[in-house]
């Protein structure tokens, strides 16, 4: 049974892993239309490196 847990927790520490490797970072609404960099800004605070707006007015962060 303690095997099974172990094997478990590994398995939950690689998952965790794999997804921060992804580099996956929070996208904001709303930002693009304010005045100023809010876009960067946020995206600085969320623990990215800076921020883009697309077509759509979309605010996406980029990884550090």
């Amino acid at each position: 049974m303690d095997c099974l847990r172990v094997c478990l927790l590994i398995l939950l520490v690689c998952l965790v892993g794999a997804h921060a490797i992804t580099g996956e970072m929070p996208t904001f609404q709303g930002l693009c239309q304010l005045q100023g960099d809010w876009c960067t800004t946020n995206c600085q605070i969320a623990g990215g490196r800076d921020g883009l707006c697309n077509k759509v007015g979309l605010c996406i962060c980029r990884p550090l």
